[in-house]
């Protein structure tokens, strides 16, 4: 059945649609080397949250690209609101269809699993050929904890054992792809809390203004809360600093 609830009315109250904290997004474009006249490129840059803080934190350029019109938009109108836009720009885009003209000091990947970007390895040599010399790529990725993976978790987030890999599985990928760890940072519970709550709030919401899609806002609170509740026992969502060996 098709979702009648949408992912912009999903992340309505979000600013950010992973587990990350504005601390580790801190640290790792500390991490990364971030400082002026550097740039950055934000795959799947959603509402632009993490490159608008690196561009106030750090003075980095940023060119931003996500499929969302509205959160495009959205991005481009704060970027106007902080002041930014001289040094920040969003763009609408299919990801799977984006074709990169020139190289970046960063290459940011933040809302979308390797395996969409035409499987992990193929996304990390794009992302190398994206980088200028001594550039760094941040992204997130899911891994499990340990395999197999309980068939209660699978059939909570709708998986399968091999849409994701464990760490040290993902760590082996980077070094065979010709990358080497700077540094990685796990979700807290605290992070989850910070990153479902939003979600909550506005399926409430939406689920007392739309009586007809009450039961498929509380699923989608469900599965939040899944995501949240298993992490750190099945799964954990993880943000690399990667830079070419």
């Amino acid at each position: 059945m098709a979702m009648r609830v949408s992912y912009e009315e999903i992340f309505r109250n979000s600013d950010i649609f992973n587990p990350v904290s504005q601390q580790t997004l801190l640290a790792a474009g500390k991490l990364a080397g971030m400082s002026p006249e550097k740039s950055v490129l934000d795959l799947g840059c959603g509402k632009g949250f993490p490159s608008l803080l690196w561009a106030s934190l750090f003075g980095v350029s940023v060119e931003g690209y996500d499929l969302g019109e509205s959160y495009v938009a959205y991005a481009n109108a704060r970027a106007k609101l902080l002041n930014l836009e001289d040094k920040v720009r969003f763009f609408c885009q299919d990801l799977q269809t984006f074709h990169c003209t020139g190289t970046y000091d960063f290459v940011a990947s933040l809302g979308i699993e390797l395996s969409w970007l035409g499987g992990r390895t193929q996304a990390l040599n794009r992302f190398k050929d994206m980088l200028k010399p001594d550039g760094a790529v941040i992204l997130t990725e899911p891994v499990w904890r340990q395999r197999p993976v309980p068939p209660q978790v699978h059939k909570a987030f709708g998986t399968k054992e091999d849409s994701f890999l464990t760490l040290p599985e993902t760590q082996k990928l980077f070094h065979e792809a010709g990358f080497e760890e700077l540094g990685c940072f796990v979700s807290s519970k605290q992070d989850w809390e910070l990153y479902v709550r939003p979600v909550f709030v506005t399926m409430q919401k939406l689920a007392q203004k739309r009586p007809e899609v009450a039961n498929e806002a509380q699923a989608i609170s469900n599965s939040f809360k899944a995501e949240a509740d298993f992490s750190g026992e099945h799964w954990d969502v993880v943000l690399w600093v990667l830079k070419p060996i």
